[in-house]
């Protein structure tokens, strides 16, 4: 194969390429303004599920300094 015609093929295979790759980009684009709208309307919801998460924490810190004591394993 010549050279030009290798790299004219390599300019074909990489257009469909980058096709497929701009179809990709604009279905996750799409997907993540939808998740932004979903975000901004539930603004509070948001603030729920943060202040769960951080007291979850918090219990389960508590819940694993208590194991010792709960099993009679001295701890090290």
């Amino acid at each position: 194969m010549s050279t030009e015609t290798d790299t004219r093929d390599r300019v074909i295979r990489l257009e469909a390429e980058v096709g497929a790759l701009t179809k990709q980009v604009a279905s996750m684009d799409s997907k993540v303004t939808e998740m932004h709208g979903l975000l901004l309307q539930a603004k509070g919801v948001r603030w729920f599920i943060i202040s769960a998460a951080a007291i979850g924490g918090f219990l389960a810190v508590k819940a694993a300094s208590l194991i010792p004591w709960l099993t009679s394993i001295p701890p090290k």
